[in-house]
């Protein structure tokens, strides 16, 4: 018999530029075969996606928790690190009457896979609150 999955799972992200500078990206996560997805807008930059991802993957997290918890998006850096690309994002949170101060990081060798790290930063950081949280749900 296979365990039951403990973390939030990585599906997809999509990135679709307009043509009036900014963009859509979507995240699809999964936990425990279901599906959690969200979408945000944002400006079709490095910057403007690699936040938008983190946010949209932020947005999806929280879809599973009933909305008891609450995360708040302080930062995302994306920079060079050697011959890649490191995303490190800032996240503040409050579930069951406790605050935490998250940090989660994750890295690429692509300009095209910083929306994607940018998501995994986001999973590094609020995993094991979440799936504490959605443990008890």
């Amino acid at each position: 018999m296979e365990s039951p999955q403990q973390r939030l799972k990585f599906v997809e992200v999509v990135h679709r530029a307009a043509q009036d500078g900014r963009c859509w990206i979507g995240v699809r996560l999964e936990w425990r075969g279901r599906t959690l997805q969200a979408s945000v807008e944002g400006l079709e930059t490095e910057y403007g996606r690699v936040r938008a991802a983190a946010a949209a993957a932020l947005k999806a997290c929280l879809e599973g928790t009933g909305g008891g918890v609450h995360f708040d998006l302080v930062g995302v850096k994306a920079f060079r690190a050697f011959d890649g690309w490191v995303v490190v994002v800032r996240i503040n949170g409050e579930a069951e009457g406790r605050s935490y101060r998250l940090l989660g990081s994750a890295s690429c060798e692509s300009d095209e896979a910083l929306t994607k790290a940018s998501v995994l930063s986001v999973l590094d950081a609020t995993n094991r609150v979440l799936t504490r949280f959605m443990e008890t749900q």
